[in-house]
C-alpha cells in the first residue's frame, strides 16, 4: 500500500503547483509519520491551509487524512505501527508528553532516513561526483554556514582543491569563471531558503559547473536547480532546526569518500600532519 501512495504523489499530476510539490515532498519524505499527523499538523509544518491539503488528498483519491492513514494500515511493511524507539524509557517519556524525550525521538527517526539516503543512487552520483572533480567548492548560508565550513575543512584532508566559498566578493568568480573544467558545487541550503542559493545554483550550472545540492522536503526548487539531489527531513519540532541530521550526512560522506579512496587519503593526511608539525598548528 506505502508503495502505491509514493507513486501517487511522485507522479507529474501531483506536482503542478508549487503547494504540490511541497505536500508531495511531505508525504514522500515522511510516511511513516503520517499515522501522528492531522492535515491541520501537515498544513502547519508547510504553512499552508488545511483546505490546501484537503485538496490534495482527494485528489490522490482520498477523503481526507484518515482514509489515507487507513489505506497505510492496510499494509504489512509501515514502520509507523511498529515498536517506536527502543528503550522503554524513551517511549514512556514520549507518552507522557515530555519534549526532550519526543525530540530524541525525531532524531532516531531521521537517522532512519538518512540510511536510506546512504542506499540511494543520488548518494552514489555524490560521492563519486566528489572524489572525481577537478575542484570542489562548498557553500552555505545563515544557519547551516558553519557546518557546511566544517564539511569543506574535513572534505580538504581526503583530496586537494576543496573551498568554502563565501560570496563576498559579489561575484562567486572563483567558482563560476570557466577557467577550470570538472568542477562541483555542493550547496548546502534549508528552509528559510537564502536568497542566493537558487541564483547560485543556476548560475553555477550555467558555467558548467556540477551542482549537488543537500536541502531538506521543504525545498520547491531543487530539482530544477540541480545535478545531484540530497533531500533530508525537515525540522519538524516546536523549537528551531536542529543540526544533527546534517552533521550525521556529512560524516557518512566523509567516511565513505575515506574508505573509497583508502590509501589515497592516509597520503594525504600524512603530508598534512608533517605540514602541521612544521609551521606549529599544534602542540607537540
Amino acid at each position: 500500500m506505502a508503495q502505491r501512495i509514493l507513486k501517487l504523489v511522485q507522479s507529474e499530476e501531483l506536482r503542478r503547483s508549487k503547494s504540490d510539490r511541497l505536500i508531495a515532498h511531505y508525504i514522500e519524505r515522511n510516511l511513516a509519520e503520517i499515522p501522528f499527523e492531522t492535515a491541520k499538523s501537515i498544513a502547519s509544518r508547510l504553512e499552508l491551509s488545511p483546505m490546501t491539503v484537503g485538496r490534495y488528498l482527494r485528489r490522490m483519491g482520498f477523503d481526507g487524512l484518515d482514509q489515507l492513514k487507513h489505506e497505510l494500515r492496510r499494509g504489512s511493511s509501515n514502520p509507523a505501527w511498529q515498536v517506536k524507539g527502543p528503550v522503554d524509557r524513551l517511549r514512556e517519556d514520549i507518552r507522557e508528553g515530555k519534549l526532550l524525550a519526543g525530540l530524541i525521538q525525531e532524531q532516531i527517526n531521521n537517522l532512519g532516513l538518512v540510511y536510506e539516503l546512504t542506499t540511494s543512487p543520488e548518494w552514489q552520483q555524490a560521492i563519486e561526483a566528489l572524489i572525481s572533480a577537478s575542484e570542489v567548492y562548498v557553500a552555505a548560508y545563515q544557519n547551516v554556514r558553519g557546518i557546511a565550513q566544517y564539511f569543506a575543512s574535513q572534505l580538504s584532508y581526503t583530496r586537494s582543491r576543496v573551498q568554502f566559498v563565501d560570496g563576498l566578493n559579489g561575484t562567486y568568480s572563483e567558482l563560476l569563471d570557466g577557467s577550470v573544467e570538472g568542477r562541483v558545487l555542493f550547496l548546502h541550503d534549508v528552509r528559510r531558503f537564502a536568497a542566493k542559493a537558487k541564483p547560485l545554483a543556476m548560475e553555477a550550472r550555467r558555467a558548467g559547473v556540477k551542482v549537488i545540492l543537500y536541502t531538506d522536503e521543504y525545498c520547491p526548487w531543487a530539482a530544477e536547480v540541480s545535478d545531484i539531489c540530497l533531500v533530508v527531513p525537515g525540522s519538524h519540532g516546536p523549537l528551531w532546526d536542529g543540526a544533527a541530521t546534517t552533521i550525521a550526512v556529512m560524516d557518512l560522506m566523509l567516511s565513505n569518500i575515506i574508505v573509497v579512496l583508502g590509501d589515497e587519503v592516509s597520503e594525504r593526511v600524512g603530508m598534512l600532519t608533517r605540514l602541521q608539525d612544521v609551521f606549529g598548528d599544534f602542540e607537540a
